[in-house]
C-alpha cells in the first residue's frame, strides 16, 4: 500500500505542477516576474500561517535547531527567490515548449546531484530512464519548438531554474526527515518571502488592483494548490523515497503541461507530442520500476 500511495501522490502532484505552467502563461500577461513572484508567495505565506495553529502539534516533529538554518536558508533561496524570479522572468523571453523542455534537465540534475551528495546508487534502468525521458521532453516541445529567443538571457534562466529545483530537492532531504514535510514547506516560505519582501513596490498594488477574473484565479491556482498544497506533497515524497527515482517519477510533469495547453489553451495535438508522451511515460516506469 505505501508504494501504490507514493505513485497517487506522484501523479497527483504532476498533474498540479503541469497546470502551473498554463497558469503561469495567463498570469505572466498581467504581472511583472517580480510581482507575480511577490503576490504568489505573499499569499502562499499566508496560507502557511493559517495552517500552522493547526498543524503545528500533529506535524513538526522536532523543534528547529539552528545549526540547519544554513541548508534550510539555501532550500529558501533555491526554492522561493532562485527558481520562481528565473522561471518567470524566462516565461516572458522564450515560449513555453522551449521553457519545459530546458526546464526537463532540473529531474537530471537531481539524479546527479543524488548520486553524488546522498551517495545514492543510481542503476542503469534509472539513468536510461533520463535519457529517454529527456528524448521525450525534446519531442514534446518539438512542434512549436523556435530556438531563436527575444533575449540571450531567456534560455540560461530556465536552465538557472532547473539547477535550482534539483539543489533544494536534494539540500531538503535531511530536513523532511528530520522535522517533517510541513515543517519544511511552511518554514521555507516564510523564510524565502523575507528574503523577496525588499522588492515590494507600489506596481505590485498598481498591477494587482487591475487584473482580471482569470489572472487573479491563476495566481490563487499557483499560489495554494501549486505551493502550499504541492510543496507538502513534494517534501512528503522528498522525506520517503529516492530522489534519482522520483526525479525520474517528476517527467509526468511535462506530460501532463502538454494535455494541459491542449485542453485549456486550446494549442494542436502534433504526433511529436503524443510520441514524447509516450516516451516520458516509458521512461517513468522504467525509473520506478524496482529492479535495477
Amino acid at each position: 500500500m505505501p508504494n501504490v500511495r507514493g505513485y497517487a501522490l506522484v501523479v497527483v502532484l504532476s498533474a498540479i505542477w503541469g497546470l502551473a505552467f498554463v497558469a503561469i502563461r495567463q498570469a505572466d500577461f498581467e504581472l511583472s516576474a517580480v510581482n507575480l513572484t511577490l503576490l504568489r508567495w505573499l499569499i502562499v505565506s499566508a496560507g502557511f500561517l493559517a495552517l500552522y495553529p493547526v498543524m503545528r502539534k500533529s506535524s513538526i516533529r522536532s523543534k528547529f535547531e539552528w545549526k540547519d538554518f544554513p541548508r534550510l536558508l539555501v532550500v529558501a533561496l533555491t526554492s522561493v527567490v532562485i527558481y520562481h524570479l528565473s522561471l518567470n522572468t524566462a516565461e516572458k523571453q522564450v515560449d513555453a515548449s522551449l521553457a519545459g523542455l530546458l526546464i526537463s534537465i532540473g529531474p537530471l540534475t537531481t539524479v546527479l546531484l543524488s548520486a553524488a551528495l546522498l551517495h545514492e546508487r543510481v542503476g542503469r534502468r534509472v539513468w536510461l530512464a533520463v535519457v529517454l525521458a529527456i528524448a521525450g521532453s525534446a519531442l514534446i516541445s518539438s512542434p512549436d519548438l523556435t530556438l531563436g529567443s527575444t533575449t540571450i538571457t531567456g534560455p540560461p534562466l530556465v536552465v538557472v531554474a532547473a539547477v535550482a529545483s534539483a539543489t533544494f530537492t536534494v539540500v531538503s532531504k535531511p530536513l523532511t526527515t528530520k522535522y517533517g514535510p510541513f515543517a519544511v514547506a511552511a518554514w521555507a516560505a516564510f523564510l524565502g518571502t523575507a528574503i523577496l519582501s525588499p522588492l515590494i513596490s507600489q506596481s505590485l498594488l498598481q498591477q494587482a488592483e487591475s487584473m482580471t477574473a482569470a489572472g487573479w484565479g491563476s495566481v490563487l491556482y499557483l499560489a495554494l494548490l501549486s505551493t502550499v498544497l504541492a510543496n507538502m506533497i513534494f517534501f512528503t515524497l522528498v522525506s520517503k523515497h529516492e530522489l534519482s527515482r522520483l526525479g525520474v517519477q517528476l517527467y509526468l510533469v511535462p506530460a501532463v503541461s502538454a494535455v494541459g495547453g491542449v485542453v485549456i489553451l486550446g494549442e494542436t495535438l502534433a504526433g511529436a507530442t503524443v510520441a514524447g508522451g509516450a516516451l516520458l511515460l516509458i521512461a517513468v516506469g522504467l525509473g520506478t520500476s524496482r529492479h535495477h
